[in-house]
This record gives structure tokens, C-alpha cells and sequence, in this order.
């Protein structure tokens, strides 16, 4: 399967149905009165975590998802069938990106979390909810809501404890391979492995996940090798495995091969650098390879695990050390927690939006205005004007921001024309 970790999709949710006007007509209500049901609610398109998935692969060619729309109302007061939700399936680790602003919605971190990205269309009213005392037969009634629309961008970063991180040929993948539940292919040569490699690591009664990061070579944040394309799937890690060779056939200079993927790691994001970085010395079992340690040794001044993850070589040091600082780690992240004073809740009453502050009005031509107003471009979509009392309502929504009071402040006349989002209307005395 080819590893897919970032995608981009078109996301369109249901309409909601539209309400219809109906009425009674049955032998013994001879009055008879409104019957008409309300339209059903489009259906949402929402996010859900996997565990089983570890790639957007069933995603790369889905470039529009649209979810079905809520069916209309029915006579004797029947609402309309909803739209059925539509689920998207992502592995755990992917963020969800608004395309057009770039804001993150939300990170997907757990199986089974759930989110909402695309609301579907709320259901128009049907003429039987409009009766009053003061209108017993109305021909009152509304078409759906539009669903929600979003292009988003889809971003998978592994949810990996520890990170290992190295040159071509460091033995990442042998190391990995070792410990590991994962079978990574290995082969003696440069970008074997093409796409991060995660592993169960036991050790004792604690378990944690290893990512492989492949493909780091100098100026790899600029695009060079395969680096840049995976270095996202170590921001979440806890701490950082650099595996350095001591084989003089990988690395001339074991120290060089040290700065250059520190040097790496900081142009890509210095974040990173924060990370507990355990420094593992691979293949202690070649020739020259004390010399190299040494020299390892005297430059950075910090200790080195000198390891041959072939012959397994003081693996088990290794991941008790690492095992160690996980767990120091996660109780200083609880300390801190425990240390952090809840703030208190601070209600704010919500203010009510000013529409007529929205309204803008232009002159097109001699007599004709055009209006814009998200207030009316709702209330358009939602008021259909095929009966009087609908459109007696359109006129009050109209009224109430006041589109002829502003068109005539304007210069406009009586008989002038009103656009509003399709409809034309006649400017009264």
C-alpha cells in the first residue's frame, strides 16, 4: 500500500429538505387546517479516529465528499427522512486543517473521537407550525438550510513515543527491527526504508511506540532526500533516539554526521531540539569503531550508548535508559499539571449581531440597486416566494434592517428596483 500522509478534500454536508404547505382533509374535520410536515435535516459529515488505519491512502483520490440531503416534509404533518451522516475514517495523528485560512480544526488522537467538520442544513418549517390564533390557514413555509461547505487539508503526524532519527545507514531500521514488533526491510545501502516504520517496544510492563523517521540528509528541510517529507512524524515523540554509525565506511566523521542532523532538526523546527535526545552509537562491533566513539565521546562531552544493534549488543541498557526517561518525563508533565490553578469561568453574554450594520447597497443602473446582506441572502434561501404569506414575510425580514430606508437614502425612488439575491422588487411609495 502506498503511504499516503497528507490529502486535500472538498467537503459539502446535506441541505436540510424543505417544509411543504398542506392541509386536512378528512370526513369529520370538515374545517379542516394545516398539515404540512417539516423537511429533514441534512445529514452531517463527520471525522472519526481509526486505530487500524496508519495512512490517508483511502483518501488520495476522494477529492469531494458531499453528504445526502434531508428529504421534504409530507402532508399530515410527516417531517421528512434526514440525511444520513456521512463518517471519514482517519488514523490517529491526523490534524485537520481549514484550507482556505489554514486554521487548525482539530487533531484526531484518539480511536473512536469524533468531529463534527460540515454541519448539514437544518430542515424547513411546514406550514402547519405557523398556525395562530391570529392565522388558522397559513401558507407559511420554509425551504432547508444550506449544509455547511469547507475545503480542508488533512495532515497525518504519527503518534510516536520516541523518534529515531539518522543518517542513511545509521541502522535504524535494524535497531528497530531488533526491539520492535515491526519488520522494516533492511538492505546495506542508502533510503532502504521509504516510509516511517512504527514498533511496540516492551520492556518490563511498560510498552511504547518507536517511529523510524527515513531519509535524513544534510539540507533534508529543504527538500533534499526523504527526509522533509516525514520530519512532522516526530513532533509528537516524547524524546529523540540519534543513531549514529561508527562504521568509517558510513560516516568519514562520526562528529560531522552528529551536527548534521542536530543541524537538521533545528532548521526544520527548533521545537524539537527541547526533546530529550538519547545518543546511540551503532555498529561497536566493526573496526576503527572504539576510535570513532572516543572521538564521539571527547566532542560532545555527554554520554553515548555504544550498541551493534546487529548482534544486539547492549539493546537492553539501551531501552532501559530510554524506558527510564519516559517515565521521568511523564511525571513531570503530571507535576506540572497538578501545579496549574484552574482559572475561573468568565461568562460572557453573548451579543446580538447588528445585521443592519452588514448591509450594503449599490447603485447598478438608473432605478436598479442591488443588495447585498448575509441577513437577506439567508432569509432568500429560506422564504420561498410562491404564496402571499411568505412573501408578506420576506417584506417584514426586509423591514426589519431596513433595505428600503437605506436604498432611499441612497437617492432611491418609489417604483425603483430592488436585486436581492435573484428576486426583483418594487420600491412602494
Amino acid at each position: 500500500m502506498q503511504f499516503v500522509d497528507e490529502c486535500s478534500l472538498y467537503l459539502k454536508a446535506g441541505n436540510g429538505g424543505n417544509g411543504v404547505v398542506a392541509w386536512r382533509r378528512e370526513a369529520h374535520y370538515p374545517e379542516g387546517g394545516p398539515w404540512g410536515g417539516d423537511g429533514g435535516n441534512g445529514g452531517d459529515i463527520i471525522a472519526i479516529g481509526d486505530h487500524n488505519l496508519n495512512s490517508l491512502f483511502d483518501l488520495r483520490n476522494r477529492k469531494n465528499i458531499i453528504a445526502d440531503s434531508g428529504e421534504n416534509g409530507q402532508t399530515k404533518m410527516m417531517t421528512g427522512r434526514g440525511g444520513a451522516q456521512t463518517y471519514i475514517k482517519l488514523p490517529l495523528g491526523t490534524s485537520i486543517y481549514d484550507a482556505n485560512t489554514n486554521e487548525l480544526l482539530v487533531d484526531i488522537l484518539e480511536s473512536g473521537q469524533t468531529y463534527t467538520i460540515c454541519e448539514g442544513g437544518k430542515g424547513g418549517h411546514g406550514n402547519a407550525v405557523f398556525k395562530s390564533s391570529f392565522n388558522k390557514a397559513p401558507t407559511i413555509h420554509e425551504n432547508g438550510d444550506i449544509g455547511q461547505e469547507r475545503n480542508v487539508r488533512l495532515q497525518l503526524r504519527y503518534i510516536a513515543d520516541v523518534g529515531l532519527v539518522g543518517l542513511p545507514n545509521a541502522g535504524k531500521s535494524t535497531f528497530i527491527g531488533q526491539v520492535s514488533n515491526a519488520k522494516p526491510r533492511v538492505a546495506n545501502y542508502q533510503f532502504t526504508t521509504l516510509t516511517p516504520v512504527l514498533g511496540i517496544v516492551t520492556h518490563g510492563k511498560y510498552k511504547l511506540t518507536f517511529a523510524d523517521i527515513p531519509g535524513l540528509i544534510e539540507g533534508a528541510h529543504d527538500g533534499k532526500g526523504l527526509g522533509h517529507e516525514f520530519l512532522k512524524h516526530i513532533e509528537r515523540c516524547h524524546i529523540l533516539i540519534h543513531l549514529i554509525s561508527l562504521n568509517p565506511a558510513d560516516n568519514t566523521d562520526v562528529v560531522k554526521a552528529y551536527k548534521t542532523i542536530n543541524s537538521e532538526l533545528k532548521q526544520y523546527s527548533t521545537a524539537l531540539l527541547t526533546k530529550p535526545l538519547v545518543i546511540v552509537a551503532n555498529k561497536i562491533d566493526v573496526e576503527e569503531a572504539a576510535t570513532n566513539l572516543k572521538k564521539l565521546e571527547k566532542t560532545l562531552k555527554q554520554p553515548v550508548i555504544a550498541i551493534s544493534a546487529l548482534h544486539k549488543t547492549n539493546i537492553d541498557e539501551t531501552l532501559a535508559i530510554i524506558f527510564k526517561q519516559y517515565q521521568t518525563i511523564i511525571k513531570q508533565n503530571q507535576l506540572k499539571l497538578e501545579d496549574k490553578t484552574p482559572k475561573a469561568r468568565i461568562i460572557e453574554v453573548k451579543q446580538q449581531r447588528d445585521f443592519a450594520k452588514d448591509l450594503v447597497i449599490t447603485k447598478k443602473d438608473e432605478g436598479v440597486y442591488e443588495v447585498k446582506s448575509e441577513f437577506m441572502k439567508y432569509w432568500t434561501n429560506k422564504i420561498p416566494l410562491d404564496t402571499k404569506d411568505n412573501i408578506v414575510r420576506y417584506n417584514q425580514k426586509m423591514q426589519t434592517i431596513g433595505v428600503e430606508e437605506k436604498a432611499k437614502k441612497l437617492g432611491a425612488q418609489p417604483g425603483d428596483t430592488l436585486l436581492i439575491y435573484g428576486n426583483e422588487f418594487t420600491i412602494d411609495v
